[in-house]
């Protein structure tokens, strides 16, 4: 079970390497702090926004897991 998440999350990862090049830029600390409180309130897209937007500390904790 455990298997099939980290297939589909490294799909993804993957994915948005080749069609960007990189990763997406990092929030700044207010952005973050604004997608949070939307997040808490059952925004979304403030919540996809956060999960996109740290995409890279994905990447860095599947890596050295």
């Amino acid at each position: 079970m455990l298997f099939s998440p980290w297939l589909m999350l490294s799909s993804l990862l993957y994915s948005l390497q080749l069609s960007t090049g990189s990763f997406p830029k990092p929030l700044t600390e207010e952005e973050e702090r604004h997608y949070l409180a939307l997040s808490a309130q059952g925004d979304v897209e403030a919540r996809n926004i956060l999960v996109e937007r740290n995409l890279r500390l994905v990447a860095h904790i599947m890596k050295n897991g």
